[in-house]
């Protein structure tokens, strides 16, 4: 767990923002929120990355020893539902067998990590949700966030600090079969969840010439990626027997277009999720009304200031 007077320090990257949120655990309360643009080009140079965060961590952050957090990218992960015999005794071996069928490379290149869900209908088996990463890549990211200064606490995945939000904001909501999507600079997940459960998710590329094109062409490349996301949505719909409600968070929540085209283009009315809708902020209502715009871009870094050492 992370120590009662620390403050827990989520960094969520994509492509071309760094977003930060200072969570401090013991008030329940939010201290920093900021948003840094990046240089999309120079996303494989660890130099460069390292440096932007540091330069951020050193301008915001109040707590010298605050724990980090962070998250992979989840289109990168290969994310299953594992049943695992009640008569089975070595749950990691069974997990692992059963990962063996999904990966292209060996088992020891990646990195397992697993949740249980509890028993399946019948009651035969136990439920793990496991998620696999690719080892090099991992320890990449455990490198570059290591010279920000501070204690790597938990590295998660992106489509699971979402959905943390989600329920952490709209508790309320948890039974409805929700159509969550994340929607960042460089790639857009779709997610589904219900009842506080992961239930699986799609992934599709944002064109890099999105950020740099003229309008014309901007919008022939939102109309691409709102075909994509409702051709996700009619999936889930068909696979789920319905859709009770769409959720839409990320860089791209914040952009006039995607969001217009994207709300024309659904059949229901769009959530925008507020990521600090019950959270509130250390330095009270005058700084939430600073950074409630930016709610819905900052989701994912907010799902992962929730997260503490020791979570699985």
């Amino acid at each position: 767990m992370a120590k009662k007077n620390s403050s827990v320090v989520a960094l969520e990257l994509s492509r071309s923002y760094l977003k930060l949120v200072e969570f401090l655990p013991a008030e329940n309360q939010i201290s920093t929120v900021a948003i840094k643009p990046l240089d999309a080009s120079r996303w494989d140079d660890d130099s460069y990355l390292a440096d932007q965060i540091k330069q951020s961590v050193s301008k915001h952050v109040s707590e010298a020893d605050a724990d980090l957090v962070t998250a992979m990218s989840g289109e990168n992960a290969v994310i299953r539902q594992v049943d695992v015999p009640n008569s089975e005794d070595n749950i990691n071996d069974a997990i692992q067998w059963e990962m063996e069928q999904y990966l292209i490379h060996p088992l020891d290149e990646y990195l397992l990590d697993y949740q249980a869900l509890g028993s399946n209908q019948d009651e035969t088996a136990r439920v793990y949700l496991v998620a696999a990463f690719r080892r090099s890549e991992v320890e990449r990211f455990k490198r570059i966030m290591d010279q920000s200064g501070f204690t790597l606490a938990v590295m998660d995945l992106d489509v699971f600090a979402a959905q943390n939000v989600y329920e952490a904001n709209y508790p309320e909501k948890l039974p409805l079969k929700t159509f969550l999507i994340k929607a960042d600079s460089n790639v857009i997940k779709c997610i589904r969840t219900q009842n506080g459960r992961f239930i699986g998710f799609e992934s599709t590329t944002v064109d890099a010439a999105f950020m740099t094109s003229g309008a014309d062409a901007k919008a022939d490349i939102v109309l691409g990626l709102v075909n994509q996301i409702r051709a996700s949505l009619d999936r889930a719909h068909d696979g789920w027997g319905g859709i009770d409600q769409i959720v839409l968070c990320g860089d791209l929540a914040l952009d006039n277009e995607f969001r217009e085209i994207l709300e024309a283009n659904l059949p229901t009315e769009v959530l925008h999720l507020n990521a600090f809708k019950e959270i509130t902020f250390a330095l009270g209502p005058e700084k939430s009304a600073v950074f409630q715009p930016s709610a819905p871009q900052c989701a994912g870094a907010v799902g992962l200031a929730l997260r503490r050492r020791g979570d699985s």
